[in-house]
Order: C-alpha cells, then structure tokens, then sequence
C-alpha cells in the first residue's frame, strides 16, 4: 500500500468519524448539553478544551491533506524518474550477438545493411576512442616489405 493511499484512508477514517459525530451532535444537541455543563462545571475548563480539539482537528485535516498532496508529488517524480531511467538505459550503446563481418577488408554490416569501417562502428556502438599503434609482429612484417620494395635501402640512391 502506498503513502498516499494510506493518508487517503486516514482522511477517510477521519471523514467518517466526522460525519457520526455530527449526526450524534444534532441528534442529541450534544453542544447545548456541553455548553449547560460547562457553564455549570466552569472551573474544568471545558469549553476551552472543545475549543483546543476543534482547532486540533482541523489542523490534523489539513496536515493530511498537505501529506496526502506531497506523497502524489513524489509518486509524480518517481514515475518521471523511473521513465528517464527507461529511456537512458534503451539509449545505452552496446555489441551484442553476430556482428557480420567482411572477410577481406574487415568492414562491418550495420542493422541498416550498410558496410561501416570497424572503427566507425565501434564509435557509434560504444563510447570507445581509437589510438593507433603497430604491434611489434607488424611492425617487423612491414620492415621486411619496405625491404623487398626498396632492396639497396636508403644507401642506394
């Protein structure tokens, strides 16, 4: 049960009560019956005290109501929240499942049938930078290249 639903039953309850106790009042004339007695008995004070529970009803009323209104706002937020949360979490860029590959010069084929360079789509699938670098195997491999394509060096020329 929510905050809100609970103050809505209090406020509940309390109407209720409130309605009785009217009925009651008018029924038996409950306050001219109090007002003979306290006007009677005035060293107990009792119209003071009536007065002080009136007052203190009405407070608790409006203190409900003022709870009741607070709980919807922050069910309000929560909701806004919770779809913000919603809507982050489908934007999340992620690489899941078969991702098609050329065989010869390793572009990509997007959702959209488009052949992507690799690092153009890890840029938009992940937030991902590319540096570049040669490994130590490649960087061999082409040494011996430049090597074959050029044999006397740079002594030749």
């Amino acid at each position: 049960m929510h905050l809100s639903d609970k103050i809505l039953r209090d406020l509940t309850i309390i109407t209720g009560v409130l309605v009785i106790a009217f009925l009651l009042f008018s029924k038996f004339d409950v306050l001219e019956v109090l007002v003979d007695f306290t006007q009677a008995h005035e060293e107990y004070e009792l119209d003071e005290l009536i007065s002080t529970l009136i007052v203190f009803a009405l407070c608790m009323l409006v203190f409900s109501w003022r709870r009741l209104k607070e709980a919807d706002s922050a069910r309000l937020i929560a909701q806004l929240k919770s779809i913000e949360l919603q809507q982050a979490i489908a934007e999340i860029k992620t690489l899941q499942g078969v991702i098609p590959t050329c065989c010869y010069c390793h572009k990509i084929r997007d959702d959209k049938g488009a052949w992507r360079d690799l690092q153009a789509y890890i840029n938009t699938h992940l937030d991902a930078e590319f540096s570049h670098a040669a490994c130590p195997d490649c960087v061999e491999l082409r040494l011996k290249e430049l090597a074959q394509e050029n044999p006397g060096g740079p002594e030749a020329d």
